[in-house]
Formats: structure tokens, C-alpha cells, sequence
């Protein structure tokens, strides 16, 4: 149907509430009075002044009068039209007319919510796509819910979360894009505007991300080193004693000697900035069919998947935390985490779900989900 031929009748003037200045323009109209007191304009003119069907002003009127008893006389009178007291009035039944919050309603729902934002450590997206996909909505106590319900819950303190108990809803300081610079000489046949077609559009697994994360600048100290799988948003994080291109190599090493023949059935191509930890780029893919690229300088962007999960271990290692306070199991429960945690990319499926669609080799799938606490420790 076109919208110039349509049988469809749009009502602009529909569903429009008086606001306090259309009230104090009614005021200012009904008290214009002839000499023998008789208003000088009807209802039909300030309903088309203030672009309102007439019979709004009507049921404005009606529903504001007020009265005032006389004593003397021990009479009732009408009291005039009041722009401000209409308004308040208005008010006050907008605040009743308020339907009872959800999560005040379905108590078992809330506390489901609650647990998982400040337990397990979900987003309330996360909670709401994963209630959806498992059909949470149809068991007792549940209901159809969205996430921004979830957020204004947390915000007016209908469920017992604050905002410091999630990740998203605390203030994040905005990307500060920068010029592509090119890829350094020696880099430059690994550069990112190589990387084939398939790997931009995560079509294939086996394309990983990987990157370095530090506890502080001062001194030299351990660190992560973390692996983002593009399509399956699969995470592998693994102990350094130090942020060397050395120890890089060695963790390496050991991946390939885990995974035998099957490495090169996963680790298809790796994608990483020019850090000097990874400027033995040779030594990281030797002894392999893997293919490394690299991004161009000061565009972690270009990587922006694995910068996202960086974020995530954030919440579990702030920054300025030595990374050393943390053992390899608390690592590997951070891995864990993350790696049955639902995603919305994924259609509200876990990583760990998602490889299981990726591979019929049980083999395969053994050894992936073995590799994080079986090399970390290495």
C-alpha cells in the first residue's frame, strides 16, 4: 500500500496531553469576558488554538472543578479554572495510573535477576536473552521481560542490585580514533589489509585475536596473554612471568606441542598489534600453517573483539592489580566464565555451545576445552 493511496486515516492530534503551558493558555482564553460577563471564546476556538480536539478542552474542564463553601450563605460555589492546580491534579493521577513494576510482581524472577547480576556476574541483556532463548518466560514465576526493564529496575531500586554490581552501566571514557599509520617495513606483507575476506566476516573458526594484558606499568611483573576466537567468541587466557617476545614464543611452543596434529586445524591465523612482545612474529608461527597479521599502529580497533574481552577481565583484575595475586585457577576460572557466558552475537549462546556446532570430532572438541587449565600452567 502507498502512502498516498491508503484508506488509513493518521490522527495527529492523537494520544497528546496538555502540558502546563496549554493549561495556562485555557486560563488566560476562559477568562476573557464580554461586559455582561459571557466568555469571549468558546471551546471549539482553544481547542484549535492549542491544536487539540475540542472535546480535550471539554473533559479538562469538567475533570477540574473545583468548589468552595460560603459560609454565610451555606452555599457551594464554583471555583474558576486554575492552570496550576489542573496541572498538579494531572500529576498526581499520572503517578497512580502507573502499573505495578514486573519485578516487584514476580519475586522469583527478581531474585533469579539478582543472582545472576551480582553472582555470576551477567549483563541484565544477557540474563533476558538467556531467559528467552530457555524459555525461562513459560515457568512459574517468570514472565516476559526486556532489558530495559532490567536497567530502570537497577536504577529506582526495585531489585536489590546497584549500579556497582554491573559492568555496563558504569561511566566508560569514549575511544579516541586515531589515523591509521602504516605497518611498519618488516611487518608489512602480515598487514591487516591482507587478511583475506573470510576472516573479516567471520564466516570460518579458527581466527584468533590475541593481545597482552598487565597488572601495572612500574617494574616488570607478569601478565596475560589472551586469545579471542572471532566467530565463537571463545577465550583463552594464559600466564607470563613477564611481557618478553620471549615468553610469547615459549607459551607458543608448548599450545603446539598440546594440541599435536589438531593445531592447525585451530589456529587458523592469529590477528595482534605491534607490541614488542610479538615482534618474534617467526618464532610464533614456525612449525606451522598458521598465518599472523598485524594491525596498524595505534588501531586496536582492528582487533576490537579481543580489546572487548580485555575489558571483561577487567572487571575481575582492575587495573593496577598485580597479576601476580592471582593463581593459575582463578585464570582459568576467568576463562571459564567467559567462556559460558551468553552472547548476543551468538543468539544467546555460550562460546563453549557454539564450538560444539563448529566440530563433529569429539577429539577436537576434548582438546579445546582442555587447552586452557592443561597449557596455562606450563
Amino acid at each position: 500500500m502507498s502512502n498516498t493511496n491508503n484508506t488509513l486515516k493518521r490522527k495527529e492530534n492523537q494520544y497528546h496531553h496538555l502540558t502546563e503551558k496549554d493549561r495556562a493558555t485555557i486560563q488566560t482564553l476562559i477568562e476573557q469576558k464580554d461586559k455582561n460577563g459571557k466568555r469571549l471564546f468558546n471551546n471549539t476556538y482553544i481547542a484549535n488554538y492549542i491544536g487539540v480536539h475540542r472535546s480535550t478542552i471539554s473533559r479538562e474542564l469538567r475533570n477540574s472543578k473545583s468548589y468552595r463553601f460560603m459560609v454565610r450563605s451555606g452555599r457551594m460555589i464554583e471555583k474558576p479554572y486554575n492552570a496550576k492546580d489542573a496541572q498538579n491534579n494531572y500529576l498526581f493521577k499520572r503517578g497512580l495510573s502507573k502499573g505495578e513494576y514486573k519485578l516487584r510482581k514476580y519475586s522469583k524472577m527478581a531474585k533469579f535477576i539478582e543472582n545472576k547480576i551480582k553472582n555470576d556476574k551477567w549483563a541484565p541483556d544477557a540474563i533476558v536473552g538467556f531467559m528467552k532463548v530457555h524459555k525461562y518466560f513459560n515457568k512459574d514465576g517468570f514472565t516476559s521481560i526486556t532489558t530495559p526493564t532490567v536497567y530502570n529496575a537497577i536504577r529506582y531500586g526495585i531489585i536489590n542490585v546497584k549500579i556497582e554490581d554491573t559492568r555496563r552501566m558504569k561511566y566508560e571514557p569514549e575511544y579516541e580514533y586515531k589515523t591509521a599509520k602504516a605497518v611498519p617495513i618488516n611487518k608489512a606483507p602480515y598487514s591487516i589489509e591482507n587478511r583475506p575476506e573470510e576472516i573479516n566476516n567471520r564466516s570460518t573458526f579458527g581466527h584468533f585475536e590475541i593481545d597482552t594484558v598487565i597488572g601495572t606499568r612500574r617494574g616488570k611483573h607478569e601478565c596475560l596473554l589472551t586469545f579471542t576466537e572471532r566467530k565463537t567468541k571463545f577465550q583463552i587466557i594464559f600466564k607470563l612471568s613477564s611481557k618478553t617476545s620471549e615468553n610469547v614464543v615459549n607459551k607458543f611452543d608448548q599450545l603446539k606441542v598440546f594440541m599435536k596434529r589438531h593445531y592447525n586445524k585451530i589456529f587458523k591465523s592469529i590477528t595482534t598489534d605491534n607490541g614488542t612482545e610479538f615482534s618474534d612474529f617467526s618464532g610464533i608461527i614456525k612449525d606451522s600453517k598458521t598465518q599472523i597479521y598485524f594491525c596498524h599502529p595505534y588501531c586496536s580497533g582492528e582487533k576490537g573483539t579481543n580489546e572487548k574481552h580485555n575489558g571483561i577481565i577487567r572487571y575481575f583484575i582492575p587495573k593496577g592489580t598485580l597479576i601476580e595475586n592471582y593463581t593459575f585457577e582463578d585464570i582459568n576460572n576467568i576463562a571459564h566464565w567467559m567462556n559460558n557466558y551468553p552472547r548476543k552475537s551468538l543468539n544467546y549462546k555460550t562460546p563453549l555451545e557454539a564450538i560444539l556446532e563448529e566440530f563433529n570430532d569429539k577429539a577436537v572438541i576434548n582438546k579445546i576445552y582442555k587447552l586452557q587449565e592443561c597449557v596455562n600452567c606450563l
